[in-house]
């Protein structure tokens, strides 16, 4: 359900900041409706973090402008609306707002983050697996042919000891181009393929 929503606002790019400014614009009207006209200072305010939340999820950190302007917009009517005095709980209330706002913006910014790296170490290692899988495919298909013609050439008689011998030391050479390059791709797991998840990496080491 989530990677379908993701998608959705995906092609419709629009979505988010309408929701956000719906959202905030709702805000403004509640603090005007009831704050500044009904004079009620309280419990509407929770609110407030349904736009900040969201904006901290979808924008992280930026979701702190949200929190400082809903805030300011707060105090500056309780300023109005208590004879030009400050209240110390609207101050709190503000100051609530931006750390909501932060905390929110850092965690699903982290979160992220870290769903980004997994992907990234996961072609990583895509990759680095079909690398391997091309350079022994072809290797191995050479061997895989010649040893069907070294059999062949014995059940038929058209191959002599000395030739069985001699084919048989290209295949091993070949073999051997294949471990060289399994060596190779293993040393670069140690020392430069720092991306390889550590399981992965101690199976193709060794």
């Amino acid at each position: 359900m989530k990677t379908k929503m993701h998608d959705f606002a995906g092609r419709h790019p629009w979505i988010k900041p309408a929701v956000v400014i719906g959202l905030v614009s709702f805000c403004v009207a509640l603090e005007v409706l009831i704050h500044a006209y009904l004079n009620i200072a309280v419990a509407f305010t929770h609110i407030f973090y349904l736009p900040i939340v969201i904006a901290g999820i979808w924008y992280y950190k930026k979701a702190v402008v949200i929190a400082l302007l809903l805030g300011a917009m707060h105090i500056a009517v309780e300023y109005f609306t208590m004879g030009f005095v400050f209240e110390p709980a609207a101050l709190v209330r503000a100051a609530m707002f931006v750390v909501v706002a932060f905390v929110i913006g850092s965690l699903s910014e982290s979160k992220d983050l870290l769903a980004a790296e997994r992907e990234r170490k996961h072609k990583a290692l895509v990759g680095f697996i079909a690398e391997v899988g091309l350079r022994i495919k072809t290797p191995m298909s050479v061997i895989r042919e010649n040893l069907g013609e070294i059999g062949r050439g014995i059940e038929t008689g058209e191959m002599e000891k000395e030739e069985v011998l001699a084919a048989l030391q290209v295949q091993i050479s070949h073999a051997e181009k294949i471990l060289a390059t399994l060596r190779e791709l293993n040393q670069g797991v140690v020392d430069e393929q720092k991306d390889i998840p550590e399981s992965y990496r101690d199976l193709l080491t060794r």
